[in-house]
């Protein structure tokens, strides 16, 4: 589900985050990836890092995970979220960024012929 807000928007995460009192959060809200965010992710600790550069960037722009709001959310925050969640607000901000549609590369299992298909990255997680 999305509610879009400007540059925010809020949908429910397919599996949720468990804190540490054992609370199940699922509905997070997101923004627009900005350029600082984009500068921030050059720093050298996060370089040739990817699970920590995503931590990060996640971090950054969660703005509210269940009842937990932007204080709270760091990156041992989204560590420890599961990875379908975290692929699923990758998807998410990519949405946000550039529309629904995702060109990929697909080749024919019948003739080998290859060519891009456009997919909606909402179709990953329906159903």
């Amino acid at each position: 589900m999305s509610d879009e807000t400007g540059r925010t928007m809020t949908f429910d995460l397919p599996k949720g985050y468990v804190d540490d009192k054992g609370l199940l959060h699922k509905e997070v809200a997101i923004r627009e990836i900005t350029g600082s965010d984009q500068e921030a992710m050059l720093n050298p600790q996060l370089k040739g890092n990817p699970a920590r550069m995503l931590t990060a960037l996640l971090s950054r722009v969660i703005v509210r995970l269940g009842t937990l709001d932007k204080a709270r959310i760091d990156t041992a925050v989204t560590a420890a979220m599961v990875k379908s969640d975290r692929d699923f607000l990758i998807l998410k901000l990519k949405e946000i960024d550039s529309g629904p549609e995702m060109e990929v590369d697909v080749e024919c299992p019948d003739c080998s012929r290859k060519f891009k298909a456009a997919v909606d990255v909402g179709d990953f997680f329906s159903g």
